[in-house]
């Protein structure tokens, strides 16, 4: 009963195989590309961010004197005609204040640290924004950065021309194997799309009314897979 057995088995078997032999074998005829979008674009926005310190032994004078200057420095952004909604004065740190004294530690109080993020929307305010910022009783003042109030809709151009991009190339490479281009089986985005800041140093947000913020790049990746007729 088993030899019975085996011998069937091993016929079935015999038969699966004839056929993967001889017949066709079902397999998806695919080419996968990168396609790739880039839109230029010129910054509207101006950007920098502001720090500011204070020591002493007192956390709640501490506090109040943070205050005082915080308001005074909003209060100069407001009156060149910053909105209010473009100043952020969220971000407080407190850290221990130690100094070393013939190598002995001492804790003298508190440093309290404060971030402001100011984000201009008329560039014709960045000197001025500067000169009073720079005339402010400040720590440092750092990440000039330019960015573009149409950030979205970039984006969504940037990524039109990777899918263009992509389908193109696809073509090209069918046509150049004497292929067919078939429907899209997937596709999958590779980049985040979003724009590359033009970035400043603190020498050049001195400089005079000539300068020019230049261009942004949003640049775009995807990954496309077509099928093959």
């Amino acid at each position: 009963m088993r030899i019975t057995v085996l011998v069937v088995l091993l016929a079935c078997i015999g038969q699966i195989s004839a056929k993967q032999v001889n017949g066709p074998v079902d397999l998806t005829r695919q080419i996968e590309v990168t396609g790739i979008g880039k839109v230029y674009s010129v910054p509207d926005r101006f950007s920098f961010t502001l720090s500011l310190e204070e020591k002493g032994a007192s956390a709640a004078k501490l506090n109040q004197a943070m205050g005082y200057k915080t308001k005074n420095i909003i209060d100069a952004f407001l009156d060149l005609g910053v909105k209010k909604n473009s100043i952020q004065a969220l971000q407080v740190r407190f850290n221990p204040w130690i100094e070393y004294n013939n190598k002995q530690r001492e804790q003298k109080g508190f440093i309290l640290t404060r971030t402001i993020s100011v984000t201009l929307d008329n560039l014709q305010l960045y000197e001025k924004a500067i000169d009073s910022a720079l005339s402010l009783d400040l720590t440092n003042i750092s990440n000039f950065n330019y960015s573009s109030s149409q950030s979205e809709q970039y984006y969504q151009a940037s990524l039109r021309q990777a899918l263009l991009n992509a389908k193109a190339r696809a073509k090209d490479m069918a046509n150049t194997l004497d292929l067919k281009l078939g429907k899209v089986i997937s596709i999958s985005e590779q980049s985040a799309g979003q724009a590359v800041p033009v970035r400043m140093r603190i020498q050049d947000a001195e400089m005079s009314k000539s300068y020019e913020p230049g261009e942004m790049t949003t640049e775009t990746q995807v990954r496309v897979v077509f099928s093959l007729q």
